[in-house]
């Protein structure tokens, strides 16, 4: 009885998780089926560090130019191989390095999340 009840429990947790992935239908969804599917881009931009300038306005005007870079990824994407797109997801990190060879630099990397889907003549082949 112990063990039915456990079993119980467990299934009631796990439905809502489930109930995210099922279609109309009642039926698993997998990835794709919608239309629509999650596509990650890597960034990555240096920028020299001016001597004499307030170090926290420079990480912030390198900051600003990658979320430049990121405000036109949807746009690229929709130019190239999707009919739709949504940024679901940014992530970013700052540093500042000196490689010796370039001086000081203000590095910005990050990865950027969308939703998009793609154009029906993406993925068929060439004719």
């Amino acid at each position: 009885m112990k063990t039915a009840i456990t079993a119980v429990l467990l299934c009631c947790a796990a439905a809502p998780a489930t109930s995210q992935e099922l279609d109309a239908t009642g039926r698993l969804r997998r990835a794709g089926e919608d239309g629509f599917v999650r596509i990650q881009s890597g960034l990555a931009i240096s920028v020299p560090v001016k001597d004499g300038d307030d170090m926290a306005m420079q990480q912030e005007a390198a900051l600003r130019s990658f979320y430049k870079l990121v405000a036109g990824s949807c746009a690229m994407v929709i130019e190239t191989i999707a009919d739709t797109c949504e940024i679901t997801n940014v992530t970013t990190n700052v540093n500042s390095k000196d490689s010796g060879v370039n001086g000081p630099q203000i590095g910005v990397t990050g990865q950027i999340a969308m939703k998009v889907k793609f154009k029906a003549s993406v993925g068929k082949p060439a004719q």
